[in-house]
Formats: C-alpha cells, structure tokens, sequence
C-alpha cells in the first residue's frame, strides 16, 4: 500500500527529512486519471514534529490547485484524534473511522458451538461463489456498498498471494449459504453473515473456526478491521480477545478552483 501511495503511478511526494537523516514528515497526493477521478492524498507525520504540518499542508493544497472540482480523498493507516482535528481545521471531514484489532494465537480460545442444522465447507470455486451471495445479502444496505461484480469481489478477496484457503470457510444452514469467512495470512479479510441467519452466534463462530485454523497452520497473531459503526461486530471480537492496536480513517472534501484553506 506505501509503495502504491508514494511511488505508484502518477505519485508525487515530499519528504521533509530531519538533521539525523530520518524522515520527519512524508506526504504524496495521486490522481486525477484514468483509474482514479478524483484526487488521493496519503499524509503521515512523526510524533513530536506536528509543526511541520502547516508547511504540508501548504504543499498538498499547491498539488490540488489543479485538480478542479475532483473529489479529494484523504487516506490515514495511522489515524489520531490530533490528526483528525488538523484534517477538520483544514476543512475535511471525517467519513470513515475503522479500528485495528490484533489476537495472539498462541493461546487458544474454547470453540463456540455452531447453530443447529449448519455445515462447514472448504474453500472452492463453488463456494467462492455462494459467499459472493452471503456477501451481498450481508452489506449491500451498508453506505458506501462497492457494488462489486461477483468476479471482482472473488478477485480482490482470493487474488493476493497471501490468501489462506485453508482457514476460509463458507456455512451453510439448512441447505442454504448462511455465513462466510475469509482470511489471508495473518489476517482476517471479511466476515459475512446474511440477515435471515444472524443473531445465532453464526459470526463468533465463523470467526474462531478461522483463528484455530490459522493457528493450526503456524500464525502467530491475527489481525483485522472493524468499522467503529458496527458495535456488534466489535463486541464479538472483544469477545474473542482482540484488543485495539490502531485506527485508520478516510477524509472527503471537494476542490473548488481558487480555493484555498490555511490551519
């Protein structure tokens, strides 16, 4: 992901180095283009030299002049409360807030019981497929619902090297696809659960089947997202023994040609 943000196509950057030779302040700002019609900008700062902000701020708004009225997103993998103030100052709001959360496997949790009439299967084609279904049904009333095809969805879940088939799993209940869960390695991707199966622990199930199987295949830790929105899913996690190790966000403005903000 640094590597798309700062040196991929149609990158610029600046880095502010400090007297010792590391990196005090680094920022890149992507697009407008062909894939990405509006304008992405990637910020980090180093604890203890916030005032250099200001300076990259003016930096970041000199990149955007150009941009017209193209959407500007602002993406942060390591998202603070001062950061998110020095963003709404800027004039940007806040419009996702998703946690980090990370369980040592090394010990392992008591399985919970799987409903009654449910059915385990192995990752395949043909379950890859009936989880797209689960996933729909499971997300598509969620704001901002990508609307992806069921080959693009497969492929972005399954297409990485580091996917797990292994502890991927789809469920089905009474005949019918109930819930799915799909990791890669050290991570659990997403975990799905449609409407008419919820509320029978079907989630915390799917989820510790996956953390045994990882565990099973030699990983240390698990680590995953969670929307803050969701506080069902955060308490099954909790459950669970994940604790919070980060948070990540997404701040949206519009460009306006002429425009220009100061801190």
């Amino acid at each position: 992901w640094l590597e798309r943000a700062y040196f991929g196509v149609g990158a610029v950057r600046q880095i502010e180095m400090l007297p010792g030779g590391a990196p005090g302040a680094c920022v890149s700002v992507r697009g407008p283009g062909v894939d990405e019609p509006g304008v992405t900008v990637t910020s980090l700062l180093r604890p203890g030299y916030e005032h250099l902000w200001a300076a990259q701020l003016a930096w970041i708004e000199a990149q955007m002049a150009g941009a017209g009225a193209a959407p500007v997103l602002v993406i942060s993998e390591c998202l603070t409360d001062a950061e998110t103030h020095r963003w709404a100052v800027a004039g940007f709001d806040l419009v996702f807030e998703e946690l980090a959360l990370e369980r040592d496997l090394n010990t392992a949790n008591a399985a919970p019981p799987w409903p009654a009439l449910t059915a385990v299967l192995e990752w395949s084609p043909a379950t890859a497929d009936m989880s797209f279904e689960v996933y729909e049904a499971a997300f598509r009333d969620r704001p901002g619902f990508p609307r992806w095809t069921r080959s693009e969805w497969i492929d972005r879940l399954t297409g990485d090297p580091d996917f797990l088939p292994e502890a991927s799993v789809l469920v089905l209940r009474a005949g019918a696809p109930a819930g799915f869960v799909v990791c890669s390695n050290g991570w659990i991707d997403q975990v799905g659960v449609a409407p008419g199966h919820r509320r029978l622990g079907l989630a915390t199930a799917l989820a510790a089947e996956s953390t045994s199987r990882m565990r099973a295949l030699g990983v240390g830790v698990a680590r995953l997202h969670v929307n803050t929105n969701n506080p069902e899913a955060l308490a099954t996690w909790r459950k669970l023994g994940f604790r919070e190790s980060g948070r990540r966000g997404r701040f949206e403005r519009r460009a306006q040609v002429g425009e220009q903000r100061t801190s």
